[in-house]
């Protein structure tokens, strides 16, 4: 097997970091102050840990995708809202990240409105209008639904 081997001309960008198998990096950071460049990678990673899903990434133990659920009806009764991770737990158990946008198989997207229904079933509001559904009702008519990623 070749190795493929890429070229990067440093002169074409401000900040390079490169990390190999073993965990070694290196930063390259020509001609910006490395205050900056620390800066530059506080907010990298800032927005790496406000993306990543609110369970623990462990290779061995993946998380239920929340798409690949089977076409039971989602429940309020028994549910429960974590309002600090905007985490939703159906009455069945199965959590629903409501801090990502949610695509529903006609190209839709939908976001949380940050309050439940009577029933206890999350709000959903379409993006592209004003329409208002909970969860169960979105998933029902539109469905299947399955998160987009990025915060809502």
């Amino acid at each position: 097997m070749i190795p493929k081997i890429r070229m990067l001309d440093l002169d074409e960008h401000a900040l390079v970091l490169t990390m190999n198998k073993t965990g070694e990096v290196e930063v390259i950071n020509p001609g910006m102050c490395d205050a900056l460049a620390a800066a530059v990678l506080r907010t990298i990673a800032d927005q790496l840990i406000a993306a990543h899903p609110p369970y623990p990434c462990t290779p061995d133990a993946e998380p239920e995708q929340q798409h690949d659920r089977p076409p039971e009806p989602v429940t309020g009764h028994g549910s429960r809202l974590d309002t600090d991770r905007k985490v939703w737990t159906d009455g069945r158990g199965h959590a629903w990240d409501l801090s990502l946008k949610w695509g529903d198989a006609a190209g839709g997207v939908w976001r949380w409105t940050g309050v439940l229904d009577r029933a206890g079933t999350p709000m959903m509001r379409a993006t592209d209008g004003d329409g208002r559904e909970p969860l169960d009702v979105v998933r029902s008519l539109y469905g299947p639904i399955a998160p987009l990623g990025g915060a809502a």
